[in-house]
């Protein structure tokens, strides 16, 4: 079946792709520039007077601060120093004796999968890819891309670095899971896991799957790799056949 898959392009991001190409995974889809303004409390500045407050100002303003950065120190009459908390250049003090720090953000996209026709629309760029999907049970709301060697893992020796950004499909083992999670995993696909609600607070998508919808699944993998896209969300797996 064909299948859509979709991303948004922040606003103000440059398009690296064009309409109707092709893209290979890893291929960088846009770059993104943006610039923030923190606002902490400068602890200490609204005990300075007028005349302290322009001398500090005028040694800190435009600088690139670091976190815990010295700052200031007034005399032995008023004994108040003060420190930045936190990073970015100054762009000055608050009536409310905030700082503002400004940040800069580079934000550089890349397909995470390979796709032989891509739509660039107005706000979103869609994969067209070819695929079929599973029924399953979401146990977080997290989704995401991992690659797939379609068997089932029931034994913890089974398990290690070579499972980072795989999705790993475990059987009965709650400890196996466990320790996947742990060493990187993309994702995890469980069958007959007890306490699977413990995994409801991952920080990867999540989800359980009948025995019988698991199976179909490796089949038609067949002993090859391929990428999925669990959707824990909408209780989903997508396999990418093309």
């Amino acid at each position: 079946m064909k299948i859509a898959w979709s991303i948004k392009i922040p606003k103000g991001a440059k398009l690296k792709v064009k309409n109707g190409q092709s893209v290979l995974e890893g291929d960088v889809i846009y770059e993104y520039h943006l610039d923030s303004i923190e606002r902490l409390p400068l602890m200490g500045w609204q005990n300075l007077g007028l005349d302290d407050r322009k001398t500090v100002l005028s040694q800190i303003l435009k600088r690139t601060l670091t976190k815990g950065e010295f700052l200031w120190k007034g005399s032995w009459f008023n004994n108040i120093s003060l420190n930045s908390p936190g990073e970015g250049k100054c762009k000055g003090v608050d009536e409310f004796g905030n700082i503002e720090l400004e940040t800069e953000k580079e934000e550089i996209y890349l397909a995470p999968i390979s796709a032989k026709n891509i739509r660039v629309e107005d706000e979103k760029i869609i994969f067209e890819l070819r695929g079929t999907e599973y029924e399953a049970k979401g146990i977080n709301e997290l989704k995401g891309w991992g690659d797939f060697e379609a068997r089932i893992v029931d034994d913890l020796d089974l398990i290690g670095k070579s499972q980072i950004r795989q999705v790993v499909m475990i059987k009965d083992h709650l400890e196996v899971a466990i320790k996947a999670e742990a060493v990187g995993v993309s994702g995890l696909i469980l069958i007959d896991v007890p306490k699977e609600n413990e995994f409801e607070d991952s920080d990867i998508p999540v989800v359980s799957m009948e025995k019988s919808e698991a199976e179909k699944l490796i089949k038609i993998v067949d002993g090859k790799k391929a990428k999925v896209w669990i959707n824990a969300s909408a209780a989903k797996v997508l396999l990418v056949l093309e």
